[in-house]
């Protein structure tokens, strides 16, 4: 701290001794020399600080946290439609599937096999006569109802 100091006076004094217009010289420093007075004015500091902020943010009370607004939601039926098992079976890009889903209304799932013995989870969908079924691999199928 002590060294820091001392360069920061020398540096002023330095800066001051040049700025001198009665000489085109460089200012020598000797033990006669007067010093001028060489303070160091202040910098103010703004107003609002990081720390001014943060115990301002601390100061203030707790807010209430506010009521959420009400969703929207379906209503639960009184009466849950009864669940239908399909069989189901397709040929596809996959090659051939085929496997049971149970379906509440329009939306099921289940699980279907492939010629390799894989088996597969599905989510369905209905749509007319056809369900879309989407495996946990991203993979699509069709299936067309028969009746």
């Amino acid at each position: 701290m002590k060294i820091q100091s001392i360069i920061l006076i020398a540096a002023a004094l330095t800066i001051v001794g040049c700025k001198n217009g009665k000489n085109d010289e460089p200012a020598m420093l000797s033990e006669s020399m007067e010093y001028e007075d060489t303070a160091v004015e202040a910098v103010e500091e703004p107003e609002n600080t990081a720390d001014d902020y943060f115990d301002k943010m601390v100061a203030k009370p707790e807010a209430k946290p506010k009521p959420k607004p009400a969703t929207h939601q379906t209503a639960k039926k009184t009466t849950k439609e009864p669940a239908e098992t399909i069989y189901v079976e397709t040929d596809g890009a996959q090659g051939r599937v085929w496997g049971h889903v149970t379906m509440r209304g329009d939306y099921g799932s289940g699980t279907i096999h492939d010629w390799d013995e894989n088996t597969l989870t599905v989510s369905v969908t209905r749509h007319g006569n056809e369900l879309f079924a989407v495996d946990q691999n991203s993979r699509q199928y069709v299936f067309k109802l028969k009746k």
